[in-house]
Order: C-alpha cells, then structure tokens, then sequence
C-alpha cells in the first residue's frame, strides 16, 4: 500500500487499523491482494487534511497474468452535479467548498463568482473533485 502525493491515508480492514503511524496496529505495507477476499468491506481515508473518506467492498478478483500493468481497478459513476440554475455543474469553488456553502457552478454562473476564477476547479469523477488543487487524471475523469 503505497502513498500518493504524499499525503497520508489509512485503511481499515476487520478491525485492523493499517497505516504509517508508528503507533499503528499494521503498517502500509501490505499488499491488499493479500488481505483483501470477495466479499469484504473496508474503510479507506484519505489525506488527514482534506480526507476523503471511503467505504468499499470487493465485488470479485481475476486470476491471472494481466498483459499490461493495472490502470484503473475501480471507478464511480459520475455524479449528476447541478449548477444552482440547473445547469450541469463545470466548476467547484474551494473556497465555498469548505465553508460548505452551494460551491457548484455551470460556465455562465462561474462568470463573476465572488472567490474568483482563481479558485475554480473543474468538477471531475472524483471524490477529490476540489481538494488539493485536484483536476483530474488521464484516465478520463
């Protein structure tokens, strides 16, 4: 279990907390593929400052030597975010983010929106979607 981006995470799997703290019960270097079996839920946070928080469950594995290297192993259906006028939502503002305010705006509403442009991110199939200056990936987010 590796970090990205350094920012910490953590995984908790049957009661077992796993992460880099030294006063962890596991450390992260485990490999999932050894812990985890079909069937099983677990909890994953990620980066204490902003966390993104996620429960999970293995739905199935492939046994097998892949031809290429694992890109993507799991991904969310995109999400329906609408603009306050009812528009599909293009922009997350940071800052009404964290001041949990309606932070969701189409390309016409963004135009003059009190944070400035300079706070806007592209709304993107993530649960990072306005974190960290988080815009996406390359695999069609």
């Amino acid at each position: 279990m590796k970090e990205c981006c350094w920012h910490l995470s953590a995984f908790e799997i049957e009661g077992v907390s796993y992460h880099f703290m030294p006063e962890s019960e596991k450390g992260m270097h485990h490999k999932l593929g050894r812990i985890l079996n079909p069937g099983m839920e677990f909890y994953h946070i990620y980066d204490f400052g902003t966390s993104t928080e996620l429960r999970l469950k293995v739905v199935g594995e492939r046994m097998g030597k892949a031809e290429e290297k694992v890109r993507i192993l799991a991904k969310n259906e995109p999400p329906d975010i609408r603009c306050e006028c009812g528009e599909r939502a293009e922009w997350v503002c940071t800052v009404c983010l964290l001041e949990m305010e309606n932070c969701y705006f189409c390309d016409e509403c963004s135009k003059g929106h009190e944070c400035g442009e300079e706070m806007l991110l592209p709304v993107v199939n993530s649960p990072r979607c306005g974190f960290c200056g988080y815009e996406g990936g390359k695999y069609g987010d």
